[in-house]
């Protein structure tokens, strides 16, 4: 059992490798937010925020998720939607101004003001159905 154990994780390991190689191909889709945050949320009639920290292992989880969901949304979507990258622990006065207690949450925001919250990592589909949703609201 234990040498089954370890060439799962060996297999993990390389799938993983693999994965963030392809991801580094592909180009990172996020913005990471900074003082230009406020400046953003206006900017694009749909943002999406990951509220998160590097050290947060359900967000090291989440992140791909909401990478890969941005990286599709954007593409069909063009101009009309950012996805960023908010550091909870380089920006905690805008993580207050939206009561963030727990990372990840998403904050999907329209015209500058927040249309939905996702608290916790959800689901890659769960995500691109609400984002796509309110997408297609704004578009009528």
């Amino acid at each position: 059992m234990k040498g089954i154990e370890e060439i799962a994780e060996r297999i993990k390991k390389l799938v993983d490798r693999k994965i963030e190689q392809i991801e580094q191909e592909l180009g990172d889709p996020l913005y990471y937010a900074g003082k230009d945050f406020d400046e953003l949320i206006e900017k694009y009639p749909v943002a999406v925020v990951e509220f998160a920290a590097p050290w947060c292992n359900p967000c090291k989880a989440y992140t791909p998720v909401f990478r890969r969901v941005a990286r599709r949304l954007m593409k069909e979507y063009s101009g009309r939607v950012v996805f960023m990258y908010l550091d909870t622990d380089q920006l905690p006065e805008i993580a207050d101004r939206y009561n963030i207690e727990n990372i990840p949450t998403t904050i999907i925001f329209v015209n500058g003001h927040v249309a939905d919250v996702i608290m916790g990592a959800t689901q890659e589909s769960r995500l691109e159905e609400k984002v796509r949703s309110i997408l297609e609201e704004v578009a009528k």
